[in-house]
């Protein structure tokens, strides 16, 4: 560490401004989609910078020991001293972001790629004489970065070879990814994967399993399938479909658990003469869920046929993202066309959310619970897309009794994609 800091102070008192540092990128994977909403994309940038500054490895770093390159969607950190900084700070950052993430809906999440390399910078000023940092090294950690998905913490072999030599520990997270593999202007690389307990991504990288599969033809082939199947799962979906109903029922089963069944009927009409395949769902969680089978979930259709999961996006503890594929494809204008979902959830803060993708003519969420006492009456809110407000909703709800069990319902028209709401009790 001393020898770090001198060579730093010696560097900047001759004038070389070429430094030694351990780097640390990091970008939100998805924040540029054209459909993300420009308020959506600074809340995702306030978070991971706001996640970053808790970590303890950053807090307790000096400040004239860490070199910043903003990048928009992210951000670059130079240590210049301790080489195992910026993966401790990876490892962080993924629990605090599993912890922000928590029962949120997909499109409020924030996932991350990280790149980690140790090598040479300069250190220059800027037009407007700041101090900024550009060369090798921070370009190679971008680089590597560049090859992840959502979750993975990538390393060069530089600094993932040093670090694997000097402890266990790194031994037993930092694991070798496959061959060699091409980065830019013809250079081949190694690439090593740190994942864990809580942290990382085991699978091996998109761009990576391309590449061992070899030939340009079979990239082609499978972008163009990709591509097919994301333009019938979100863009077909999100604009030439709407919701004409849809029904949230809750039922609280355990009220000592909160244990509570999902039932989620939508109506759907496609408003184009592309017929609709596929249908994308979002289910957020308090209580971490390891599997699907954990859910006791079920998809099904008009037919009470089973809807089969085609393609799975994220599965974790505290969100799961998926799609199914109708059993007949739903055609323009054709009437009758539902679907339905059922889960079953621990909700112990004792509220449930539902944001709107898609434009909704009406909603009904009722909400049944024990008439014995054990449960307060429901309260229904509206929540401001601006402010993140929420507002208790001004359309009353209806109660009654059923059996041993009190019924409350509530519902509203004209719901307009991006509304959310929310109900308490």
């Amino acid at each position: 560490m001393y020898v770090l800091v001198i060579y730093y102070l010696l560097v900047i008192k001759t004038n070389l401004n070429l430094i030694h540092a351990n780097f640390f990128f990091v970008d939100i994977v998805g924040l540029s989609n054209p459909k993300m909403s420009t308020k959506t994309q600074t809340k995702k940038i306030e978070v991971l910078n706001q996640c970053i500054q808790e970590c303890n490895i950053y807090k307790q770093t000096p400040k004239d020991m860490i070199l910043t390159l903003p990048s928009g969607d992210g951000m670059a950190l130079g240590f210049l001293q301790g080489i195992g900084h910026p993966i401790q700070l990876a490892i962080e950052l993924h629990n605090k972001l599993a912890q922000y993430n928590k029962a949120r809906i997909p499109s409020e999440i924030v996932q991350v790629r990280i790149g980690l390399h140790s090598g040479n910078c300069f250190v220059v000023n800027d037009i407007d004489g700041n101090k900024n940092i550009w060369g090798p090294g921070i370009i190679l950690a971008r680089r590597v970065m560049d090859l992840g998905d959502a979750g993975h913490v990538l390393l060069s072999p530089t600094l993932a070879e040093d670090l694997r030599q000097i402890s266990d520990k790194y031994m037993k997270i930092v694991h070798p990814v496959g061959d060699e593999f091409a980065i830019k202007h013809g250079q081949t690389l190694q690439i090593y994967s740190a994942y864990g307990d809580g942290f990382g991504n085991s699978l091996v990288p998109t761009r990576l399993t391309y590449q061992k599969r070899g030939t340009k033809q079979v990239t082609k082939q499978e972008t163009k399938q990709v591509t097919k199947q994301v333009t019938k799962q979100e863009t077909k979906q999100e604009s030439t479909s709407l919701y004409p109903f849809v029904e949230l029922s809750l039922t609280i089963k355990d009220p000592k658990t909160m244990l509570v069944h999902h039932k989620r009927v939508y109506q759907i009409t496609n408003t184009s003469d592309t017929p609709i395949y596929y249908v994308e769902h979002g289910v957020a969680m308090d209580v971490p869920k390891q599997s699907f089978d954990d859910l006791n979930l079920s998809v099904y259709d008009e037919d009470n046929l089973d809807l089969t999961i085609s393609d799975i996006k994220i599965n974790e503890p505290y969100q799961k993202q998926f799609t199914t594929a109708f059993n007949k494809p739903i055609l323009k204008n054709q009437s009758g066309r539902f679907y339905m979902l059922e889960y079953d959830v621990e909700e112990p803060e004792s509220y449930f959310e539902n944001a709107f993708l898609i434009d909704c003519k009406k909603l009904v969420l009722k909400i049944e619970y024990p008439k014995n006492g054990t449960i307060k009456d429901p309260v229904f809110y509206e929540i401001d897309q601006e402010t993140e407000e929420k507002r208790k909703s001004k359309i009353k709800p209806t109660i009654r009794k059923s059996g041993e069990m009190n019924v409350a319902r509530w519902s509203t028209t004209k719901i307009a994609k991006g509304q959310t709401f929310r109900v308490e009790w």
